[in-house]
């Protein structure tokens, strides 16, 4: 479904009309507000959740000082916690440091013993520095929410032919209680139906783990070092 049709559905949906067959090349004023509450419904419900449709992984190869340069992809919105690793040698990259963390491991004496980072001025910062040539990999959500014609993604509705990668009907659900809001209107219900909707797709998207509160499943290096299962004080 284009963008086009999302806002001709819910137009449809309030009763009132688009004034014409385009969107975007429409000057009328439904028409620019419609592609309006398009796009921030679209960027809103993108950073609603780590949406499995959005996720994406980055690889690189280290190169031998603090500031890995170019590594944040053009798209990047968010680093999904816990899954930067070093393919190399097999071992999580811990973080992300806060600024305080950060200040303090670089003035300490200690060696730091584990690879830890954290993300300053659009880079990835690294402690210790890392050697040139291993391969590091985390995931992230994209904020390319949006298909042109050409299947290309992009972070916004330029035109009337693009598609949401995101569920088209919370698009429209978001539109319609938008544009109740933006005119004054009673949007109570809209709103409730489309928060129903987006928790349910939430709970919905990708699959889930089956909580287990007995044991604790490690990859590589043990979250809690020294400290084994079934060694916790009473």
């Amino acid at each position: 479904m284009t963008i086009l049709s999302i806002c001709s559905d819910a137009v449809d949906r309030i009763a009132i009309s688009l004034s014409g067959s385009t969107l975007f090349a429409n000057t009328a004023d439904t028409a620019r507000q419609m592609r309006a509450l398009a796009n921030q419904e679209g960027k809103e419900l993108m950073r609603r959740g780590s949406w499995e449709k959005l996720t994406k992984e980055k690889t690189f190869t280290s190169i031998a000082q603090e500031e890995q340069t170019g590594v944040i992809p053009s798209d990047y919105d968010h680093m999904l916690n816990e899954t930067f690793y070093n393919r190399t040698r097999k071992r999580e990259v811990l973080g992300p440091l806060s600024p305080r963390d950060w200040q303090a491991q670089k003035s300490i004496l200690a060696t730091v013993l584990y690879d830890s980072y954290r993300i300053r001025g659009g880079d990835v910062l690294m402690i210790p520095v890392p050697p040139a040539g291993d391969t590091y990999a985390f995931e992230y959500i994209s904020k390319n929410f949006v298909l042109d014609e050409n299947d290309v993604e992009k972070a916004a509705f330029t035109a009337d032919t693009d598609t949401s990668i995101l569920d088209e009907e919370l698009i429209t659900l978001g539109v319609i209680w938008r544009f109740l809001r933006a005119k004054g209107f009673d949007y109570a219900e809209a709103f409730r139906t489309y928060e129903l909707q987006v928790s349910q797709a939430l709970a919905r998207d990708g699959s889930k783990r089956t909580l287990n509160f007995t044991q604790q499943i490690n990859y590589g290096r043990p979250r809690y070092p020294g400290i084994q299962d079934g060694s916790w004080p009473l």
